[in-house]
């Protein structure tokens, strides 16, 4: 069985997701970052940079970064279509927006949320989280402009690319601001949520 160690929103929300719509038989097992959790002696031991989310394998390994186990979990289980296999015509633009969202996206996420890690002077770090704020709509724009399915991202139908991108909405602190003027992007969102994987997850996730 496999085993997600998770956090509360971010990366876990696209792995989970993932997970359940493929079908996989897996477990939870909560990393309370807040506690520090993520840099025990225990955790490090699996996952040697203490990121969250990891997933434990049948094996025995540990694997983590986001990007890097949703392939790995794709070509677990070929037979689901959330992600293109290597023969697939369309898995460049797969592996490329994947990329473009766990990086540019998702580091521009956390600067959003925590500019006080990118400074360390009062002022420095409302600069931050003020351009943070500027890149973030940035990077929606350009996600808006590269949604090519309807109403999901490839024209293949749902991939893990729309849990990914759904969960990047999640952090943004005004989604009607958000959607306003990315119609592309709301329906994106909307059709996410009305998946079982995605609702279930966000049960999962619901802060207590």
């Amino acid at each position: 069985m496999l085993t997600l160690y998770w956090e509360y929103l971010a990366g876990s929300i696209v792995v989970q997701a993932l997970l359940e719509e493929i079908g996989a038989t897996y477990q939870l097992q909560y990393v309370d970052m807040a506690a520090d959790e993520h840099h025990s002696p225990e955790f490090l031991q699996r996952n040697p940079t203490g990121r969250v989310p990891a997933i434990g394998l049948d094996d025995g390994q540990t694997l983590g970064e986001t990007a890097a186990i949703v392939v790995l979990l794709g070509e677990m289980h070929s037979k689901c279509r959330v992600v293109p296999k290597p023969e697939d015509k369309d898995r460049g633009a797969f592996l490329f927006w994947l990329n473009v969202m766990t990086t540019s996206g998702y580091m521009t996420a956390s600067r959003v949320g925590h500019p006080e890690r990118y400074a360390q002077d009062k002022d420095a770090i409302e600069q931050v989280g003020k351009k943070a704020r500027a890149d973030y709509d940035d990077f929606f724009d350009t996600m808006e402009s590269a949604i090519t399915g309807a109403p999901f991202f490839l024209p293949r139908g749902l991939t893990a690319l729309d849990f990914y991108l759904a969960m990047l909405t999640e952090w943004h602190a005004d989604k009607k601001a958000l959607f306003a003027s990315r119609p592309d992007l709301e329906n994106l969102y909307q059709a996410v949520n009305e998946t079982q994987a995605y609702e279930k997850t966000m049960a999962t996730h619901a802060l207590p």
